[in-house]
C-alpha cells in the first residue's frame, strides 16, 4: 500500500469516529463503514493511537479522536471563524421564528455542526448538536449542502456515503438523490425525523465561488411548520443567507474564504 493510499484510509478511519465520537466505534464498525480490512484497520490505528490522533478506551474497547484533533483545530481555528460570522443570523432566526436555528458547514463528505440557537417556543429541537458531524445526504441540511452543485459531484458523494446513509434505510443512497432533486426544484430543502414529531428546512450559504459551502436551518414540530409558515420560514432564511453570501462575496482574497 502506497503512503498516499494509506492517508486516505486513515482519514476515513478519522472520519467515522469522529461520526462517533459521543459513544466512540469498535473495530467491527469501522471496517465495515470504511470498507477495509481488519488487519488494514487494526494497523493504522496504532499509528494513529501513536501519534495522539485517536485513542482507545480501555474497557469498552471502543474509540475515540485523541488529544491532538483538538490541539491541531485550536491552532487553525482563527483562520476559519465562520461561526462568529453567523452567530448573529443564526440568533435573528431563532428569535423571529421562537424556533431552533443552526448554522452548518460542508466538511469534506460530511456536515459539520457550527452554531445552535433556541427560540422562546417551549419545544426545543435538538436535532443537532455544535460539533456534531453528519454524513452529506442526511437531514435537510445535508441535502442542502448538496444544493447548487453538478449532478456528478453529488451523486459522487451520495455513492461514497452510500454506508452511512443505507444504516438508516436500506434505500438510503436513492432516497437522498431524490431529495436532492426536489430540493433543488423548489429552492430548499426539507426534511421529516422519522424518529421524532420534528419537521426542518434548511437553505444553502454559497461562497465567493457560487459553491455551497454551508448552510442555514430551522427544526420544530411538524405542526408549526406546515405549509403556510413553511415558506415564511424559507423567506428568512434565505434573507439571512443572502446577508452571510454579501459578505463572503466582499472579502479581498477569494482564496482566503471562511469556507
Amino acid at each position: 500500500m502506497s503512503s498516499v493510499q494509506s492517508l486516505g484510509r486513515a482519514f476515513d478511519i478519522l472520519r467515522v469516529i469522529a461520526h462517533h465520537q459521543g459513544t466512540g466505534v469498535r473495530l467491527k464498525d469501522l471496517t465495515i463503514l470504511t470498507g477495509l480490512s481488519q488487519p488494514t484497520v487494526h494497523r493504522l490505528l496504532a499509528e494513529l493511537q501513536a501519534q495522539g490522533v485517536v485513542r482507545q478506551r480501555p474497557y469498552s474497547r471502543r474509540y475515540f479522536l485523541g488529544a491532538m484533533v483538538a490541539e491541531l483545530g485550536l491552532t487553525a481555528s482563527a483562520d476559519y471563524d465562520f461561526a462568529t460570522l453567523c452567530r448573529p443570523s443564526v440568533a435573528r432566526i431563532a428569535a423571529e421564528t421562537g424556533d431552533t436555528a443552526f448554522v452548518s458547514k460542508r466538511s469534506g463528505l460530511d456536515l459539520l455542526c457550527l452554531d445552535r440557537r433556541s427560540g422562546a417556543h417551549l419545544f426545543k429541537a435538538f436535532t443537532l448538536d455544535v460539533g456534531v458531524r453528519r454524513p452529506l445526504g442526511r437531514g435537510a441540511s445535508g441535502i442542502a449542502l448538496l444544493m447548487h452543485l453538478p449532478e456528478a459531484e453529488v451523486l459522487g458523494v451520495l455513492r461514497r456515503n452510500a454506508a452511512f446513509l443505507r444504516q438508516r434505510d436500506p434505500q438510503g443512497e436513492q432516497e437522498a438523490e431524490r431529495r436532492w432533486r426536489q430540493a433543488c426544484e423548489q429552492g430548499y430543502a426539507v426534511r421529516d425525523a422519522a424518529e421524532a414529531d420534528v419537521r426542518s428546512v434548511a437553505v444553502p450559504i454559497r461562497d465567493g465561488r457560487g459553491q455551497p459551502g454551508a448552510c442555514l436551518s430551522v427544526s420544530t414540530t411538524r405542526a408549526r411548520l406546515d405549509e403556510a409558515r413553511l415558506a415564511q420560514v424559507v423567506t428568512l432564511l434565505e434573507r439571512e443567507a443572502r446577508r452571510l453570501e454579501d459578505v463572503l462575496q466582499a472579502q479581498t482574497d477569494p482564496e482566503e474564504s471562511l469556507l
